[in-house]
């Protein structure tokens, strides 16, 4: 067992830093800040983990392309308190039409827990499009 020093820690460090930068719209107000920006978190991954690190950046056209980014979008939105499931789910659907073609038939997603900070957890469903039966229970 090697501990490389809270490696966590500093993922998650990395995941919020690449989450302010995309969630401020840092990148169109000039390419070396964003530059500079992946400078520090190359220098900081390589510093703490004592390697060489190599970063490349990836342009999306689309978070709504594949399930990973859609899914990490989506878990951000009720974390950071800014709007309800229904306006988040109510978002997604009018977006996905646009970009339907390339690639994503449908979705459906299920939010459990105390949502909104209310006394009872409740589980709140929503589908849009081709599903597979099989991923939820239906309520």
């Amino acid at each position: 067992f090697i501990d490389l020093g809270g490696i966590g820690e500093l993922i998650k460090g990395i995941e919020m830093m690449i989450e302010i930068i995309l969630r401020n719209r840092r990148i169109p107000y000039g390419y070396n800040s964003y530059l500079n920006e992946v400078k520090k978190m190359r220098s900081l991954l390589s510093n703490r983990t004592n390697t060489n690190t190599l970063m490349e950046s990836v342009k999306i056209k689309s978070v709504y392309q594949s399930a990973s980014p859609i899914a990490q979008d989506i878990s951000f939105q009720p974390r950071n308190k800014t709007r309800s499931f229904r306006s988040i789910f109510s978002k997604i659907v009018k977006d996905i039409p646009l970009v339907m073609k390339k690639g994503v038939e449908g979705i459906r997603i299920c939010c459990s827990g105390r949502l909104e900070g209310a006394e009872i957890a409740r589980t709140e469903c929503g589908k849009y499009g081709k599903t597979s039966r099989n991923v939820f229970n239906q309520k």
